[in-house]
């Protein structure tokens, strides 16, 4: 008989987030089970919590009395998902509720609509209640129907079946009932006429290498493939066989914006056999879609990196598209990483794990050199179709000639050659806003945001400056604050400068423009991009989301217009993400018959990042990279844990970061490498100080243990101080 149990309760208070003992009521103690969601009495309030251990006694105490268990709820996650929690709280030194909550579905209920079927035919209905005659008349030849369904039929007004439904409930004559209705994301997808696809030579190679590591060692598989290589149709075929094997997968995309487009695949190819789950969804959406993973309807859950969480059971695959993307890592508590959750998840359910990439991360690429994973090569695209010509383009000549536009002159030309051919058009540049920064010319004064020490954005949609951190608006001036000069200018380009130069030089032309500006609204990307797919605008403008795996067949032409604007981060990953979007965006031209070109405006174009880009250079890139990381001591040769500190009191941060520092090197000096405490190169946010630690060092536990004694060290109200494991921002 089970007398208490362990529950990691779910309070806002970071040094109450911990398991606590409850005694267990009898007339639960024979259903109560590891993963039961439950009510608990807390410091005189009640709150949710997870079970996460069992007793069949009652350990005595003299320090407090045990608190029983109020209720029992319906949902129970699986035990394997506790048991990841409990290994994911370890290594990111986090506490387990932090990683159960991002398990268990909305606090929502199911959605119900009423519905009418008959209960009597003795009632005898009089000729002048004409529209219950109709109703009822239908009903007799349907099991049941709702309001919306009598209307629909009968062409009737809906207040008029409400009237008669009113009636013939009240005779007795019908009877109304309630059913659980699904709710279905929205999504927009198009036609996917299934067509059978005979796969490459190197198409079959990779699904060979994928379904043995399945079938046999569970061995990490990379595929390396160009882009419209077909990794895709890979990826479907590997999940057939899956199924077949009575398993169920998780696919994991990197961004919103791609789960349409391979949704409306998926659901073609596995109907009814999908779900979907991102951060877009409605919490009620969200909570469907939850229930039919959980109920085991759904065999494959297709979603971004929460979906890695999904209370999937009969676990047997976890594919990972993209996965070079630092979209993967959330960037809020807790920090964790979807590739690294589903390393984990895939060695405790003993599934086979599969990352796909045109660019794969160095670390990945790293592994597969020293054949820690299996790699399979698609170095061509499908169809025969050949890889866009990039070629790059020096903008300081272009300055010097005189062109001060942000369009050089080959690529305004090769603009309006492939106008003319009516085809399509992609322009990139990975910064949102009109203008970088506002400046007076006389004074030097910049705009910037009264809460972070940042540069203020202009658009010139509202003639505001915005801070793209704390949200921060105000509107820009006509005269200086400072020395009341009017002469105040505008330097650097976002997407609305380049939405603006494109309307100029080509008025006619219809264009979109996809940031997180022109995106806020729900369905509003959906929109936008099978709109372009379909021919509604010729020109495309945005920032990384149009660079991720979007397929556009008329696309002929891409323009980069600032390669620069990764490269020049203070982050020792800028070079191989100027790599990985330089490639990527140039994957989108050149998938249809025409072939495409590729344009990449830079000031740096002896980089040799962007040259490897430029030449597709994979192997001769990730040489020299990873050169400069072993000298360096970087990732994939050490391993990192950057400590942020925030407050709003710059000397007491600076303190209590120098207290952490004497710790850390006291009790780990032997086995890591301290760096800082420094400003962190964004030094403040939101009204916040920040400063950083970085810790390297060649073992992994022992960062474990840093994050761990962390939770120790968090004493201080006034400094806040979180814990990034194997960061991607050091900013």
């Amino acid at each position: 008989m089970i007398k208490t149990c362990l529950v990691a309760v779910d309070v806002r208070h970071p040094k109450a987030k911990r398991e606590y003992t409850y005694l267990v009521p009898e007339d639960i103690a024979s259903s109560i089970n590891i993963g039961d969601l439950v009510c608990v009495p807390f410091n005189n309030i009640k709150v949710t919590g997870v079970v996460t251990e069992l007793f069949n006694f009652i350990e005595k105490t003299t320090d407090y009395e045990l608190k029983a268990v109020i209720s029992k709820e319906a949902i129970s996650l699986p035990m394997e998902l506790v048991d990841l929690s409990k290994s994911l709280a370890e290594y990111y030194g986090t506490p387990i509720i932090d990683f159960l909550k991002l398990m268990l579905p909305p606090k929502v209920s199911s959605k119900t609509e009423s519905v009418y079927s008959v209960c009597s035919t003795d009632k005898v209905i009089s000729s002048r209640a004409f529209n219950q005659k109709r109703v009822l008349e239908y009903l007799k030849n349907v099991e049941t129907a709702t309001v919306h369904d009598i209307s629909e039929n009968l062409k009737m007004p809906i207040a008029s079946v409400r009237s008669a439904l009113t009636a013939l409930t009240e005779k007795g004559v019908i009877k109304r009932d309630y059913r659980v209705v699904r709710r279905r994301p929205m999504i927009i997808t198009t036609n996917n006429i299934r067509e059978h696809i005979n796969l490459t030579i190197e198409q079959q190679n990779a699904l060979t290498t994928i379904i043995k590591n399945f079938n046999n060692s569970k061995r990490t598989t990379l595929i390396y493939g160009v882009t419209g290589s077909g990794k895709t149709e890979v990826y479907i075929r590997a999940i057939e066989n899956v199924l077949k094997a009575g398993k169920k997968v998780i696919m994991l995309v990197p961004e919103i914006s791609l789960t349409p487009q391979m949704l409306s695949i998926f659901r073609s190819r596995f109907p009814g056999k999908t779900a979907v789950l991102h951060s877009k969804l409605s919490q009620g959406e969200r909570f469907d879609e939850w229930q039919r993973i959980y109920s085991g309807e759904a065999l494959v859950v297709l979603g971004a990196r929460s979906a890695i969480f999904a209370p999937i059971k009969d676990l047997g695959m976890i594919i990972i598209d993209e996965e070079h993307e630092t979209s993967y890592k959330n960037g809020e508590h807790p920090y964790y990483d979807a590739r690294t959750v589903a390393k984990f998840r895939a060695k405790k359910q003993n599934a086979s794990l599969v990352l796909g990439s045109a660019t794969p991360s160095v670390e990945s690429f790293y592994k597969a050199a020293k054949q820690e994973y299996s790699l399979a090569k698609l170095t061509k695209r499908v169809s025969g179709r050949s890889l866009p010509k990039l070629e790059i383009i020096d903008m300081r000549e272009e300055l010097k000639s005189g062109n001060r536009h942000i369009f050089s002159r080959k690529l305004l030309s090769g603009m309006k050659e492939t106008l003319e051919k009516h085809k399509q058009i992609i322009l990139f540049l990975n910064r949102r806003g009109h203008s970088t920064f506002v400046i007076c010319r006389d004074c030097g004064f910049v705009l910037k945001c009264k809460y972070c020490d940042i540069a203020l954005t202009y658009h010139f949609e509202d003639k505001s400056g915005k801070c793209h951190y704390c949200g921060y608006s105000i509107k820009a001036p006509d005269i200086c604050p400072k020395c009341k000069s009017r002469n105040i200018r505008y330097f650097g380009a976002g997407t609305e400068k380049v939405e603006q130069e494109v309307k100029r030089f080509f008025p006619k032309c219809r264009t979109i423009r996809i940031d997180s500006d022109s995106t806020s609204r729900k369905g509003s990307l959906e929109k936008m991009l099978l709109n372009f797919k379909k021919g509604g605008a010729q020109i495309l403008i945005g920032t990384q989301t149009v660079a991720k795996g979007l397929n556009f067949p008329d696309v002929a032409l891409v323009g980069i217009i600032s390669a620069d604007t990764a490269l020049n981060m203070p982050d020792f990953r800028s070079g191989e993400r100027t790599f990985q979007l330089i490639t990527q965006v140039a994957g989108r031209s050149g998938r249809g018959d025409t072939p495409g070109m590729v344009y990449v405006q830079t000031y740096t174009p002896e980089s040799f990042a962007i040259r490897a880009a430029c030449n597709f250079d994979i192997s001769g890139f990730y040489q020299e990279e990873l050169k400069i990381r072993r000298e360096a001591l970087y990732p994939p040769f050490c391993h990192m844990l950057n400590i942020v500190f925030k407050s709003r009191y710059e000397d007491l941060i600076k303190k209590e970061a120098e207290e952490v520092r004497q710790i850390l090197y006291q009790k780990y000096n032997n086995d890591i490498e301290i760096y800082g405490p420094v400003p962190a190169p964004r030094s403040k946010i939101k009204d916040n100080y920040r400063y950083n630690i970085l810790l390297k060092s060649k073992q992994i536990q022992t960062l474990v243990n840093i994050c761990n004694h962390m939770q120790i060290l968090n004493n201080n109200r006034k400094v806040d101080m979180s814990w990034d494991m194997e960061p991607l921002d050091l900013l």
